[in-house]
């Protein structure tokens, strides 16, 4: 008899701890299942932010630092706050807006410093709503006279082509984002403008949300005697949370490949992209 209520208790016993053991499995199966979902997601967002059209609302915030300008290697800043918002005209095609305006401290010759805003550049790409294996948009790129101080801008407005066409095989971004402005009215005692923009970009995800890339953003200032301006810059970048917004933190760094004298021969960045996913 005694044996019988010894094993009685036993398997009571058995039961309980089962009951208060199967709770903690399916909350750590739970935890498990969410912080995959999160990795995932934070994988999406940045393969989505190194894509100039894709149908991703985000505001970042870029901080440059050009270094070693001038005899007395001053640095120069620029922040450039550029917004990008899609959104679509028809069922089969998207119109993304991409404005950057640049806020910008300049050393002069004479140990003082220009600052001020600079001109606004503005693009509307189109692009299909779908697309295949090859992402692509297309459309006008504007040069806006807003700066503040004739140092800053060339008191030109500008019109011309831009085009961005990538591809994004696996953790692979690999593409291509190009315009060419001409002045159309201005200032008729400043130089007309004629510049091309050339951006090529690789980027390398290593999932949840971390990635390494490189990026070259050279223009030519097909006006002035030494042309190009071109800072080759190697990045490393992560999706983060904010509270409940996501943000893409990027660092990135590296030469002037080409730059004209007395210009920069380094430049610094820090970014923070703030992205609002529909």
């Amino acid at each position: 008899m005694r044996t019988s209520w010894t094993m009685r208790a036993g398997a009571v016993t058995a039961l309980l701890l089962a009951l208060l053991a199967w709770p903690a499995s399916v909350w750590a199966q739970s935890d498990a299942d969410a912080r995959a979902a999160d990795a995932s997601q934070a994988a999406q967002l940045a393969k989505q932010t190194q894509n100039p059209v894709s149908s991703l609302i985000s505001v970042p915030f870029q901080g440059n630092w050009d270094m070693g300008i001038g005899d007395r290697e001053a640095t120069g800043t620029l922040l450039n706050f550029q917004p990008v918002v899609p959104f679509g005209i028809t069922p089969s095609t998207n119109v993304i807006l991409r404005v950057i305006m640049p806020l910008a401290s300049q050393p002069a010759a004479d140990g003082t410093r220009v600052g001020g805003l600079g001109d606004i550049v503005m693009s509307a790409f189109f692009s299909p709503a779908v697309s295949g294996k090859v992402i692509w948009g297309v459309g006008p790129v504007l040069l806006l006279p807003t700066a503040t101080n004739n140092a800053l801008g060339p008191e030109k407005f500008g019109i011309g082509p831009s085009v961005v066409v990538l591809t994004q095989p696996g953790p692979w971004t690999v593409g291509l984002l190009f315009n060419q402005i001409w002045s159309v009215s201005g200032a008729t005692d400043r130089k007309d403008v004629n510049q091309t923009f050339l951006q090529p970009f690789l980027n390398y995800n290593l999932g949840h949300g971390l990635a390494v890339g490189a990026i070259m953003e050279a223009t030519a200032n097909w006006e002035a005697d030494q042309t190009w301006t071109a800072p080759l810059l190697f990045t490393v970048s992560k999706v983060a949370m904010l509270g409940k917004r996501p943000v893409n933190l990027q660092f990135g760094a590296g030469p002037m490949v080409a730059s004209p004298d007395g210009g920069a021969d380094w430049r610094f960045r820090f970014m923070a992209v703030f992205m609002f996913p529909r």
